[in-house]
C-alpha cells in the first residue's frame, strides 16, 4: 500500500539554527515521538527503532534510515527509512522530502513531504488516506515541540557559555588591570571541563490512540469544512 502524506509545522526559530539541529541525526531523531537512535553503519547509515501503542497493541519496528541527499544552500534534504515488524507483521519503506524556510517574525516553516509504502498486516492499519495524513500531522505537532525545545536548549547554553568570557574582557575604552609591582604570574585555574550531554531519555512508545483520536476529530473538521466550502461555491 503506497500513499503520499503532505504535512508541515512551524518552529520559532531561525531557519539557520531549524536546519543545523534537524541535520544532526543524533539529535534530531530522538525528537521524534516513539523513536529510538542506534549505532552508526560504515555507510553513514543508522540503526533505529519506533514504537508505537494502539491500544492493547503494541508494534515495534526495526530498521535502519540515512540521509540520501541534502541541500545546505536550499536548506532541502531526503531521508530514506525503512523497517519492519519486530513479529513479522509487516513493514513500511519511506522517503521524507523536508525543505526548511524563513516564514518571517522569527519562525521557521519546514515543509515535508513522504512517501510511504506499507506491506503486511501493517497495511490494514494504513486504511483511510486521509486518517494516516491526519495521524502523521499529530507526530510532527510534537516532534516540533520536542524540536523547538532542543533548539532553545541549546541557545540558552550557548548564552550561559559565552557570559563568563563576555565578564572576563576589559569595558570598552579601559586599560586591562595591570599586576601590582614583584608579583609573578600565579598559574590561571584549569579551565573547567566541558559537562557531557546528559544521558538521552528513555524511549517512550508512542501512544497512537491519543492520537488518532485527534486526528479523527481532525478528518471530521476537514470534511464539514470541504462540504459547507463546496455549497457555498454554488
Amino acid at each position: 500500500m503506497a500513499i503520499t502524506i503532505r504535512s508541515s509545522f512551524t518552529v520559532e526559530a531561525s531557519p539557520s539554527d531549524v536546519w543545523k539541529t534537524m541535520i544532526d541525526i543524533e539529535r534530531s531523531a530522538p525528537c521524534f515521538p516513539g523513536a529510538e537512535l542506534k549505532e552508526q553503519q560504515p555507510d553513514g547509515s543508522y540503526k533505529g527503532g519506533f514504537t508505537v501503542k494502539l491500544g492493547p497493541l503494541t508494534l515495534k519496528f526495526a530498521g535502519k534510515f540515512k540521509i540520501a541527499e541534502q541541500n545546505d544552500a536550499d536548506r532541502t534534504v531526503v531521508v530514506s527509512a525503512s523497517g519492519t515488524d519486530t513479529k513479522g507483521r509487516g513493514g513500511a519503506d519511506a522517503q521524507i522530502n523536508a525543505a526548511v524556510a524563513d516564514a518571517g517574525d522569527g519562525k521557521t516553516k519546514v515543509d515535508v513531504v513522504s512517501d510511504v509504502n506499507l506491506s503486511g498486516t501493517v497495511a490494514q492499519y494504513g486504511r483511510g488516506a486521509g486518517m494516516i495524513e491526519a495521524l502523521s500531522q499529530q507526530m510532527l505537532n510534537q516532534f516540533a515541540k520536542n524540536l523547538a525545545a532542543l533548539i532553545e536548549s541549546d541557545a540558552a547554553h550557548a548564552a550561559a557559555e559565552a557570559a563568563p568570557a563576555a565578564a572576563s574582557e576589559p569595558a570598552a575604552g579601559q586599560p586591562a588591570a595591570s599586576a601590582p609591582a614583584g608579583a609573578t604570574d600565579a598559574p590561571k585555574p584549569a579551565t573547567e571541563a566541558r559537562r557531557p550531554p546528559p544521558p538521552p531519555a528513555p524511549v517512550v512508545p508512542l501512544d497512537a490512540g491519543a492520537l488518532v483520536r485527534k486526528a479523527m476529530w481532525q478528518s471530521v473538521r476537514n470534511f464539514f469544512a470541504r462540504l459547507f466550502g463546496a455549497k457555498q461555491q454554488h
